[in-house]
């Protein structure tokens, strides 16, 4: 820890960096110092210390390899993280277990995934409410992502994420028009992971959510996004695949045929399968879901079967895909 700026030696601490040095069933703090409800809980479960540790190795591992204002960004989005993960999970005392665990799944991914190649500044902003309108109990708590760039204009993609997580947090307060004299209980839940494709040059933010709002069930859904570091853009399949229908086919043709075997044990909907209206889905971006080992096609609940089949999801090597990747696009070859 010789040399470490103040501020980074102080969160550290906070962290509890000292946990290589604890029992492998605690987590990386003192739990006889333990005197709030998130330390408590985490504490009490070993899962949850396991994950805390592992937290603490991918924050570190970082920021050993950060320095100047990437380390001190970090160090501010760290510091962010924990506030925001007491804020939410203090607030969900009936399930506060799960939000924990679902808060450092992707906090860990996404601290092993800033670790490779080069560092993208991608900082995790929160919106969280709950309240009571007559008979309608409702809370909404949504993370999403923002980049920071000194060389690269992150301006657009960033006011993309804000402005509709502001838009989801408005829909999911209830207003008096909403049947407020009925019994009923309001919530969605969004979290985001950041995956790294091949060749470093861009970053898919996987975002998915978890909504009820009445009716027979709630909805949930992952979309992805993808981001060209270069440029600071989103960038659609068009931008990554070579100009001309080639792709499209190609693309067709192997998530067509994936998805026939899996309609034997799990069937959809047939019509879905032909090659138009496949084609028409397959035109959507964010079903493209970039990761470091293949890519990921997204069909979420209701794309291409019914409710209770639930999502469906097609894995596509990268060798599969050499013969439609721009040369010059994001993704490498």
């Amino acid at each position: 820890m010789i040399g470490l700026a103040k501020p980074v030696m102080a969160m550290l601490l906070v962290l509890g960096a000292g946990g290589a040095a604890l029992a492998q069933e605690r987590p990386s703090f003192d739990c006889a110092k333990a005197d709030n409800t998130i330390d408590h809980a985490i504490c009490k479960n070993g899962g949850l210390a396991k994950a805390d540790r592992e937290m603490v190795a991918a924050y570190t591992a970082l920021l050993n390899k950060l320095n100047g204002a990437a380390k001190d960004d970090l160090v501010k989005d760290q510091v962010r993280w924990v506030a925001n993960r007491n804020r939410a999970c203090r607030s969900d005392s009936d399930s506060i277990e799960d939000c924990l665990k679902n808060r450092y799944t992707s906090r860990i991914k996404n601290l092993r995934a800033y670790v490779q190649g080069t560092y993208p500044a991608i900082s995790e902003r929160s919106l969280a409410k709950q309240g009571k309108l007559g008979k309608i109990t409702w809370s909404y708590d949504l993370t999403y992502p923002r980049f920071e760039g000194a060389n690269v204009d992150f301006s657009a993609v960033n006011a993309r994420f804000a402005d509709a997580a502001n838009k989801i947090a408005d829909e999911s307060t209830p207003k008096a028009a909403d049947g407020s004299e009925r019994e009923q209980q309001w919530y969605y839940e969004q979290g985001f992971t950041v995956e790294r494709p091949p060749g470093g040059q861009a970053a898919t933010i996987s975002l998915s959510f978890d909504s009820y709002r009445g009716g027979a069930h709630g909805y949930g859904a992952t979309r992805c996004t993808l981001v060209d570091l270069r440029s600071g853009k989103v960038i659609g399949p068009d931008g990554v695949f070579t100009a001309g229908e080639q792709w499209l086919r190609l693309m067709t043709q192997l998530v067509g045929a994936d998805l026939k075997k899996q309609f034997v044990d799990n069937p959809g909907f047939e019509d879905a399968l032909q090659p138009a209206s496949l084609a028409k889905l397959l035109s959507e971006a964010n079903r493209y879901c970039w990761t470091d080992k293949h890519l990921e096609v997204i069909f979420n609940a209701y794309d291409v079967g019914p409710y209770a089949a639930g999502p469906y999801q097609v894995d596509i090597p990268y060798d599969r895909l050499k013969p439609i990747l721009r040369p010059d696009g994001p993704i490498a070859r």
